[in-house]
C-alpha cells in the first residue's frame, strides 16, 4: 500500500491515524504499527501511540540494543512482530518467526517507508541490516501472557 504523493496522504493512512486518535496526516510508522496489533485483537500498553520513542522508553521490555563493540541480545530471542527501532526515529516490526544471530539481515514490516530507490511511501516488507537496528522491544509477548493468567 502506498501513498498517494509521499505527503502522507491516502485513504487508509487516514483511517488508521484517526483509529488512533491522531492528525490524519500524521507520520504513521509507530501509528501503524500500533494499529497491526489492535486489528489482530492486540492492545499494546502504549501511552503515546504516535510516537516512537514510547514503544522503546521501557527498559525492562528492550531485548536487543546496539552498543559500542555491535548489536547484543539482551534477554529472549527476538520474536514476531517485536518493535524495532531504525535510523532516528523510525519503528518496524519484526517478520520472521525465528531470529537467526549469525544473519546479517533481517526481514520487518514498515509503515511510513519506502522499499528502496524509485518507490513511494507506504507500507511494504524490507529486508534490512542488522547493523540498522538500535533497539528491539517486546511488547507482544508479555500482553499475550497476561491474557493467559485471565
Amino acid at each position: 500500500m502506498v501513498e498517494i504523493s509521499n505527503q502522507n496522504d491516502a485513504p487508509w493512512i487516514a483511517r488508521i491515524n484517526r483509529y488512533n486518535g491522531l492528525p490524519i496526516r500524521s507520520a504513521y510508522c509507530a501509528s501503524g504499527f500500533y494499529y497491526a496489533h489492535r486489528v489482530n485483537g492486540v492492545k499494546l500498553p502504549i501511552k503515546a501511540l504516535g510516537a516512537v520513542s514510547s514503544y522503546f522508553s521501557v527498559s525492562a521490555k528492550i531485548i536487543y540494543r546496539h552498543n559500542q563493540r555491535g548489536n547484543q541480545r539482551l534477554g529472549i530471542m527476538p520474536r514476531r512482530m517485536d518493535a524495532v527501532s531504525i535510523y532516528t526515529s523510525h519503528i518496524e516490526g519484526l517478520v520472521s518467526d525465528v531470529w537467526d544471530s549469525d544473519d546479517d539481515y533481517v526481514t520487518l514490516i514498515g509503515f511510513n517507508t519506502s522499499a528502496g530507490r524509485g518507490t513511494k511511501y507506504g507500507c511494504y516488507i524490507n529486508r534490512r541490516r542488522k547493523s540498522e537496528i538500535k533497539f528491539i522491544a517486546n511488547w507482544l509477548t508479555p500482553y499475550l501472557a497476561t491474557l493467559k493468567q485471565q
